[in-house]
């Protein structure tokens, strides 16, 4: 009962201030998913160091947010230099890092600097296409709204999540992917990928009717496909780390790779299924 306290206090003041990011969007979204971007890299490199690993932690913390401070101007027009920021700064990143690294005693070059970038790569810049899908509007003007669809995204990702984990611990009994997560069944990855896909379509007919059904429909089953991908990705990532939570900042929840494992994955490629259709 204890840790059902704790889960329903995290989850009652977590859900309203998400919901008031979602929908307020600009520099409020902004600003959240940079937070998220600089715990979740904190916690990443720090299973890294269980391992026995020393990645450039805050160098590279550091060079995300600045780096998302710059996507963010330059993807809402206050700043225009989208030339040097597509082309350059991802290079400028890795030779501040190489740099860095020689000064740096007890590091192992190649490892240690892989693990620097694969942290940004893997959490910093699928979190930059979160961002753009909110400020899809100065990428392409629509009659939709953004903040809705960030919001059913969220929740068609719980929904998934959900399904899969109460039906699969009721009926499951095939394992998915018993290396790395054993407690998973393809039963509950299928009622994930149904819940999730209903769920994207439901809401978006009901929060953004300008939306092409077909669309909605393509999008609910990546959504609930690759979220799912997402969180075996980060069950790897913590079995491999010899860890149960990649922190507990959230009580009962886990840390932010926890409860963000889904989004991570998905909205580099939401992002570019929005790119495509418009």
């Amino acid at each position: 009962m204890k840790e059902l306290g704790k889960r329903i206090l995290t989850a009652a003041i977590g859900i309203p201030l998400a919901i008031f990011l979602f929908l307020k969007g600009g520099i409020f979204f902004a600003t959240g998913v940079l937070i998220i971007i600089a715990f979740g890299l904190h916690e990443f490199y720090s299973m890294s160091e269980n391992k026995g690993f020393h990645p450039m932690k805050w160098p590279s913390i550091i060079i995300s947010l600045l780096f998302g401070v710059l996507f963010y101007l330059t993807l809402t027009n206050i700043v225009d230099f989208k030339f040097i920021y597509t082309f350059l700064t991802p290079t400028i990143i890795g030779t501040f890092l190489f740099t860095y690294a020689l000064y740096k005693e007890g590091i192992s070059a190649i490892t240690d600097i892989s693990i620097s970038i694969g942290g940004i790569m893997y959490i910093a810049f699928p979190l930059f296409c979160l961002v753009a899908i909110r400020e899809f509007n100065y990428i392409s003007s629509s009659e939709v709204e953004w903040g809705y669809f960030i919001l059913t995204l969220f929740i068609a990702i719980w929904l998934c999540d959900s399904a899969a984990y109460f039906i699969g611990r009721v009926i499951g009994k095939h394992k998915l992917f018993p290396r790395h997560s054993p407690k998973k069944s393809w039963e509950g990855a299928i009622a994930g990928f149904v819940f999730g896909s209903a769920g994207f379509v439901g809401l978006t007919a009901w929060l953004n009717p300008s939306f092409a059904l077909s669309e909605s429909i393509l999008l609910g089953a990546v959504i609930s496909s690759f979220c799912q991908i997402g969180d075996l990705i980060e069950s790897h990532f913590k079995r491999d780390a010899a860890v149960k939570d990649s922190s507990n900042f959230f009580p009962g929840h886990g840390g932010f790779l926890d409860r963000f494992d889904g989004i991570i994955y998905i909205s580099p490629i939401v992002l570019f299924i929005l790119l495509v259709l418009n």
